[in-house]
C-alpha cells in the first residue's frame, strides 16, 4: 500500500509537553541521545563514500540472482526435456530379453496314440521340452500411429509456453517490487540528508539562543522550544534511518545479495513521460491465463486421443539353447537355435467402462473453469488499467502543486533568514518558515516518489514493465 505522504517532521509535535528539568538525570540522558545521533550521522557519512548502483543495475543483479528467477528458469528447462522425453516415444525402442528356464520335475501332456503309430483312442503320457531352456531375444519395435502420443507432443510444448510466462510474471513482480523499493531508499536518503542540515542549522540557532538567554535577552520558554524541535528533528531522523534500514535489507534480499546497496542520489530534474495506455493482452498474467485454456484443451485432446487404435511394428531375434540336466553353461550339441520374425500389433479401444468419457466431461469443467477467469481477469485487467491511468493523472497534478509550493517556502525561508539574522523578526517566525520550507520540501519528494510509483503501475497495468528489463 502506498502511503501519500511520508511526514518527516511535524512543527507543532512536542510543544505541550512540559520543560525538562536541569538535573544530572536529565544532562545525562540528553547527552547519550547526542551521541547515538552523532554515531547515526557518521553511519550516514560514510555509506556516502561507497560505489553507487544505478536501478537498472539493481534489477540486472536480481534478474540474474534471484532464486525465484532461477527456480521459474529451471520450470522452462524442465519443460524442454518433457518435450524431447514425449518425442521420444515417436522412435524406435530396442531391448534385449535374457531367460534361462529350468524344470525340476519337466511337465508333460497327453496326446493321442495314433499320432505316433498306436491304437486308435488311447492316449499316451509324452513330454515335448527338456530339463533346461536358454534363450536371449533382442526386439526392435516402432509406433507406426499413436495419436496420444502426437497431441502428447502438443500438449508439452504448450506447457513450455506456460512455464515461460509464469517466468516472464516472476520477472515482472521482481522488477516492480525492486524498483519501488529502489525509489523509496532515494526519496528516504534524500529526506535523511534534509533532516541532517535542518539539524545543523538548528543546532547553530540554539548555540545563539543559548548565549542570548544567559544575558537575558530570550525567555526561557523561547529557548525550550528551540530544543523540543531540536529534539523532535532528532527523532525523525532516526525514525527515517530505521525505515532505510529496513528497505535497504528488502532490497538486498530482492537482488540476492550480501553486501550492502548504496543506491544513487535522487534526480529531481529526470523527465517524466506518461506511458501509452498499451493493450491489456499483452499482459504476462493474461497471457499465462491464456495459456492455461490451452493447456487445458490439449490435455482434453489426449484423452480423446485414446479412442484411436494404436498401430506398432515389431522385429524379434531370438536364439535358444537346451539340454537334458541343470547346467547353465551347456547345450545339447553345443548349438543355439536362431529365428527371426517380424509382426504387425493393431490395438483397438473397444469399452473402458466409460472412463475416458467421464475423464472427458472433467476437462470440460476445467476448461470452462479457466474461460471464466480468463474472462474475470480481462476485466479486472482493464480497470487496474484505468485506474492506473487516473492515479497518474492526480500524482503528476500533486507534483506540480507542490513544486510550486516549494518554490514558495524557499523563498519566504531565504527572507525569513535574512530577517532573523538581522534581528527584524522573532525567533517563532523562524521556526515557522523554517518548518514550512521541511513540509514543503517532504511533501515535493513524496509527491516525486507517488508520480514514479503512478508509472511503474501504470507500466505494469499495460504490460510494459519488462520492455527494457
Amino acid at each position: 500500500m502506498r502511503h501519500n505522504t511520508l511526514r518527516l517532521f511535524d512543527p507543532s509535535a512536542g510543544l505541550g509537553r512540559e520543560t525538562p528539568r536541569n538535573n544530572s538525570k536529565t544532562k545525562t540522558l540528553h547527552t547519550m541521545r547526542k551521541l547515538a545521533y552523532s554515531l547515526l550521522l557518521t553511519i550516514a557519512g560514510t555509506t556516502a563514500f561507497g560505489q553507487s548502483r544505478t536501478l537498472e543495475d539493481c534489477v540486472g543483479t536480481a534478474l540474474a540472482s534471484n532464486l525465484q528467477v532461477r527456480n521459474s528458469s529451471l520450470d522452462i528447462t524442465a519443460a524442454d526435456h518433457k518435450i524431447r522425453e514425449v518425442k521420444a516415444a515417436l522412435l524406435p525402442t530396442v531391448e534385449l530379453n535374457g531367460q534361462y528356464l529350468y524344470y525340476p520335475n519337466l511337465p508333460s501332456q497327453y496326446a493321442q496314440a495314433s499320432a505316433f503309430g498306436g491304437p486308435e483312442g488311447q492316449y499316451t503320457k509324452m513330454t515335448l521340452s527338456m530339463p533346461q531352456t536358454t534363450s536371449a531375444t533382442i526386439q526392435v519395435k516402432q509406433n507406426l500411429f499413436n495419436k496420444a502420443v502426437l497431441t502428447g507432443l502438443q500438449a508439452a510444448e504448450a506447457y513450455k509456453e506456460t512455464a515461460r510466462f509464469q517466468s516472464a510474471l516472476t520477472r515482472e513482480n521482481l522488477v516492480y517490487s525492486v524498483t519501488a523499493t529502489y525509489l523509496t531508499i532515494q526519496v528516504l536518503n534524500d529526506n535523511l540528508q534534509r533532516l541532517k542540515e535542518n539539524i545543523q542549522n538548528l543546532e547553530k540557532v540554539v548555540k545563539i539562543q543559548s548565549s542570548l538567554k544567559q544575558n537575558d535577552l530570550v525567555t526561557e520558554n523561547t529557548y525550550n522550544r528551540l530544543l523540543i524541535n531540536l529534539e523532535n528533528l532528532k527523532n525523525q531522523y532516526e525514525a527515517t534511518r530505521m525505515s532505510q534500514s529496513r528497505n535497504i535489507t528488502m532490497l538486498q534480499y530482492l537482488m540476492n545479495v550480501k553486501d550492502t546497496v548504496i543506491v544513487e542520489s535522487l534526480r529531481y530534474n529526470d523527465p517524466l513521460v506518461r506511458p501509452d495506455l498499451g493493450d491489456i493482452a499483452f499482459r504476462s498474467d493474461i497471457q499465462l491465463q491464456q495459456s492455461q485454456v490451452e493447456l487445458a484443451q490439449l490435455e482434453k485432446k489426449s484423452i480423446t486421443a485414446k479412442y484411436f487404435p494404436v498401430l506398432t511394428a515389431s522385429q524379434n531375434y531370438t536364439s535358444t539353447s537346451y539340454y537334458k540336466e541343470f547346467a547353465p553353461t551347456k547345450q545339447i550339441n553345443n548349438d543355439w537355435i536362431n529365428s527371426n520374425s517380424f509382426s504387425l500389433n493393431l490395438k483397438i479401444p473397444l469399452f473402458d467402462g466409460f472412463e475416458k468419457k467421464y475423464q472427458v466431461k472433467q476437462k470440460d469443467a476445467a476448461i470452462q473453469k479457466n474461460l471464466n477467469t480468463l474472462s474475470l481477469m480481462k476485466s479486472d485487467a482493464r480497470r487496474q488499467l484505468q485506474d492506473a491511468s487516473i492515479n497518474y493523472d492526480v500524482y503528476q497534478a500533486q507534483f506540480i502543486s507542490n513544486r510550486e509550493s516549494l518554490e514558495l517556502a524557499t523563498r519566504l525561508f531565504e527572507t525569513s533568514q535574512g530577517e532573523y539574522g538581522n534581528g527584524l523578526t522573532s525567533t517563532t517566525e523562524f521556526l515557522n518558515a523554517q518548518n514550512d520550507l521541511s513540509n514543503a520540501r517532504n511533501n515535493y519528494t513524496n509527491a516525486l516518489l507517488n508520480l514514479k510509483l503512478a508509472e511503474l503501475d501504470l507500466r505494469k497495468a499495460n504490460g510494459t514493465l519488462l520492455s527494457n528489463n
